[in-house]
């Protein structure tokens, strides 16, 4: 198999992996393996955002299907794809830089190209819509849970908890390119033991802790990248308290970079899929979070994310903890405490802030509303 650069596929290649789109929003099999690749196909490809794909070579080469995509491709969708063209790129630069046969020693100048230009693209997207990372993050829940998206997600949220920190453009590139890396370690780990779907062994564990180091010694060898790039690598898991991995550091001796990345880290783990849990929610995690400062987390930092992602934007629909439902429609600093216009039978249309009327203490937001409502 031959992995080949998009612009370099020709007609009368045959695919020996099925190639799926980038697109966090449209996620679907575009040609499934063994396609005859076509000039209309190439097209829809570069479209799509694809950068490569895996197509068979020499004596891998059989009598080709005429797979196709299962519905047509319409300009809309190519609108979509357009306008979410650096996640797409993202993740098939960096499913390149984590996908490896053995163990990484250190990353490829070509590696190295590939998780600067996903870094620029992020720092682009800030500038551009402030609301795109974070929705962007949430979209990309809906794959399948490898490091490399994992990484991805990571990095959005620590960009978003450095910007609302106010750190430098320079600051925050090297958050964003600390965490796009921070599990690369990971790769030099047994696989079965990274998705294992049960509790880990005491040995287990110990392997999986050894991740950071491994992490920071893979770019050391590598060189280029700055000490403070390093420190979010290496430190990444550590805790405020001093309990965490792999020095034990505590409180402001773990490099803010580091202190950044853990929040996003530990938020993402939470409110993704795994073989052994559901989910929790973003308000759930969040309020985890939020009991955690000076425990697992800073205070600073984990203020900063709460007030970069909001789970519950003005127009949601919430459950709250009496039966009732309403929708957001004002915000507050802390951003699970909203102001709710109430939805009664009635037609009322109560307004109540669950930040600062004290009358509303034990009124909590259990969830979204999914039941029919009309605003």
């Amino acid at each position: 198999m031959l992995i080949v650069p998009i612009n370099n596929v020709t007609e009368g290649m045959v695919v020996a992996k099925d190639v799926a789109s980038t697109s966090a929003k449209d996620y679907k099999v575009l040609l499934m393996k063994g396609t005859y690749v076509t000039r209309d196909m190439i097209e829809l490809l570069k479209s799509k955002g694809i950068k490569n794909i895996t197509i068979k070579g020499g004596d891998e080469v059989a009598e080709p299907s005429l797979a196709i995509p299962d519905e047509p491709f319409s300009d809309e969708k190519a609108a979509e794809l357009i306008k979410n063209q650096h996640i797409g790129k993202a993740l098939n630069e960096l499913s390149e830089v984590f996908d490896n046969n053995g163990e990484i020693r250190e990353l490829s100048k070509h590696a190295v190209e590939q998780v600067n230009d996903i870094a620029d693209d992020i720092l682009v997207d800030i500038g551009n819509d402030s609301t795109y990372l974070g929705n962007q993050m949430i979209a990309l829940q809906n794959y399948d849970d490898y490091t490399y998206k994992h990484c991805l997600r990571v990095s959005m949220l620590s960009t978003g908890i450095a910007n609302e920190l106010h750190l430098s453009q320079d600051d925050i590139r090297e958050v964003i390119v600390a965490a796009l890396l921070h599990d690369i370690g990971k790769s030099n780990i047994d696989h079965e033991i990274i998705a294992k779907p049960g509790k880990l062994t005491n040995e287990e564990f110990d392997k999986i802790k050894q991740h950071p180091y491994i992490g920071y010694q893979i770019l050391k060898r590598t060189g280029g990248y700055s000490a403070n790039i390093l420190a979010g690598v290496l430190f990444h898991q550590e805790k405020f308290d001093g309990s965490g991995y792999p020095t034990g550091i505590a409180g402001k001796k773990i490099p803010l970079i580091a202190r950044i990345i853990t929040v996003a880290d530990v938020f993402d783990a939470l409110t993704s899929n795994r073989p052994y849990r559901k989910p929790w929610s973003v308000a759930e995690t969040e309020e985890y979070i939020l009991g955690g400062c000076g425990i697992h987390f800073d205070f600073d930092v984990a203020s900063a994310f709460l007030r970069s992602f909001n789970p519950y934007p003005i127009g949601t629909v919430v459950s709250l903890s009496d039966g009732r439902h309403g929708v957001v429609i004002g915000h507050n600093s802390n951003v699970l405490r909203p102001v709710v216009r109430i939805h009664d039978e009635s037609g009322s249309g109560e307004e109540i802030d669950l930040g600062s009327d004290f009358r509303f203490l034990s009124l909590m937001i259990t969830g979204i509303y999914n039941g029919n409502y009309k605003i």
